[in-house]
């Protein structure tokens, strides 16, 4: 349980920094260096999520189980919470990420919520059939 919410944490942690590098880029005085930041932060979050994933699978009981929970997770709640905090449409999926285009065909264009609803009941049972997270 202390993982999953661990991982819940540092999920919307990454959504924030994500959302805050994204209203950079849509400022009118973003320069070079900003595209630069924006571009080494998207890199360096992916970093971040699988060092943080990979040392708290590493320190826990079930250490294969970790990285599917953070998917898991990520797949939850990072759409509408970076959305919340960027200023759109809660209900809005990306459109320029493989993963956003797959899951367009699956819940539409503004399906964020459905895929949210969809990944929180998988969670959910994921969670329940490995009882310790």
């Amino acid at each position: 349980m202390t993982e999953g919410l661990l991982l819940l944490i540092f999920t919307l942690f990454l959504a924030g920094k994500d959302a805050t590098s994204f209203l950079l880029k849509d400022k009118n005085t973003a320069d070079a260096l900003d595209f630069k930041r924006i571009k080494r932060w998207h890199r360096d979050g992916v970093a971040l999520a699988a060092l943080f994933t990979g040392v708290l699978a590493y320190y826990s009981h079930q250490y294969w189980q970790v990285p599917i929970t953070s998917l898991l997770i990520r797949l939850a709640v990072f759409d509408i919470a970076f959305n919340k905090w960027a200023g759109l449409s809660v209900t809005y999926l990306g459109s320029t990420a493989l993963f956003d285009k797959i899951f367009i065909k699956i819940f539409g264009k503004h399906g964020a919520f459905k895929k949210s609803i969809f990944f929180v009941i998988a969670t959910i049972i994921w969670v329940i059939l490995n009882k310790n997270l």
